[in-house]
């Protein structure tokens, strides 16, 4: 099935209009994306990602729109009409990146799978402090407020549910279950412990997987984002109950994941560039979630079509639901002004204050909040409305 065929089939399951269904690939973001960036930019310009390609990265499909050209690990296109195309390559294992690379690591030492160097690439702002002296990066736009990571539960098991560190920590004493996440020896396992959320009630080791919950009908906490897990659960995955979740950054682990970033001995060189596309990159976001459908099924194409990885799914109603997601959780919001994409720098220093204590030779020493991010390219007048 060719690509064409392939999302014709894909915008009739999400229920698209024969109008829609008509409009030629990639017409919105030829009309509305018109910035001249030839003569500033690279091109191609190459942006690495973080994970496989899902709702979180729907900005940066919508950029491109429906028909570029799809290959193992990697979307191509023209970014609109601005006279250069847009690489956007998979992120995790196996089709994307190497054996012990990331999407920060590929600014400096290349991503080996596509044997290219990125230009920008997906950072999270904790580990932008932790590895600042290992692989510097400036983050110049984030366009998700929020970090989309949660904590999830069966509701019908804990109708009450929870709200606070201290409703994790009563959990904890109550002994009725144990909370599952990837690991408390840093990132938001590590913060929860040093709130006093007792550390035996933490099983480490979550990769994605279920069986936990399910084994234990319901009545452990399960980490998951609120764009995947929190749905797929909820309709599936042998559990298909209702499910409630909290977001870790309302515990106070206010965290900027998928902030794109530059390496730092490359922000000169390409700030002429950055102050042309952040902008584009803001309002890509925007139009993302005022109307996912195009990039959706692009999106749900390219998965489909095995050009990511095997197992990853992203069927067309869990894309729906996770487009909304990301604005009724306020993952993507104007945070708190009515600018989408910029750097609270309140935030950013609060997190700093978490995590500097932890801070080894992988850190720059010299390292500040305003070293790992800036608010340089941002358009302060683009945001939701």
């Amino acid at each position: 099935m060719n690509f064409r065929t392939l999302l014709l089939a894909v915008t009739a399951l999400t229920g698209i209009g024969q109008a829609a269904q008509a409009a030629e690939p990639g017409a919105f973001a030829k009309a509305h994306y018109t910035t001249p960036l030839a003569d500033v930019c690279p091109n191609p310009f190459i942006i690495q990602k973080d994970w496989l390609a899902q709702a979180e990265h729907g900005g940066l499909y919508q950029m491109i729109g429906a028909g570029g050209e799809m290959s193992s690990g990697k979307y191509q296109g023209p970014l609109g009409s601005t006279g250069i195309d847009l690489v956007l390559l998979e992120g995790g294992g196996g089709v994307g990146l190497g054996d012990g690379e990331t999407a920060y690591s590929a600014l400096y030492m290349g991503n080996s799978k596509a044997g290219v160097t990125p230009h920008l690439g997906f950072q999270e702002l904790d580990n932008a402090f932790i590895f600042s002296k290992q692989f510097p990066v400036v983050g110049v736009v984030s366009p998700l407020d929020k970090s989309p990571t949660s904590l999830f539960w069966d509701q019908a098991t804990y109708p009450e549910g929870f709200e606070t560190i201290d409703d994790l920590k009563a959990f904890a004493a109550s002994g009725k279950g144990k909370i599952y996440v990837s690991t408390i020896k840093r990132t938001f396992g590590k913060y929860l412990v040093d709130q006093g959320v007792p550390a035996d009630v933490f099983i480490e080791g979550y990769r994605g997987d279920g069986e936990n919950f399910v084994a234990n009908n319901g009545t452990w906490l399960n980490q998951g984002f609120v764009t995947s897990e929190v749905y797929k659960f909820a309709h599936g995955n042998n559990w298909a109950k209702p499910i409630d979740y909290l977001l870790i950054s309302d515990l106070g682990y206010s965290i900027y994941t998928g902030m794109l970033s530059v390496a730092s001995n490359r922000l000169e060189e390409l700030a002429p560039c950055l102050e042309m596309l952040v902008p584009i990159i803001q309002q890509a976001e925007v139009d993302y979630v005022t109307d996912p459908v195009e990039a959706n099924g692009t999106i749900v194409a390219f998965n489909e079509g095995g050009f990511g990885a095997g197992y990853w799914k992203t069927d067309a109603d869990l894309m729906t639901y996770a487009a909304k997601a990301l604005v009724d959780s306020g993952v993507v919001s104007n945070g708190s002004n009515a600018t989408l994409g910029d750097f609270d720098m309140a935030r950013v220093s609060a997190l700093f204050d978490l995590v500097k204590g932890g801070l080894d030779e992988r850190a720059d020493p010299a390292v500040t909040p305003e070293s790992v991010v800036t608010n340089r390219f941002i358009d302060p007048s683009i945001g939701l409305k």
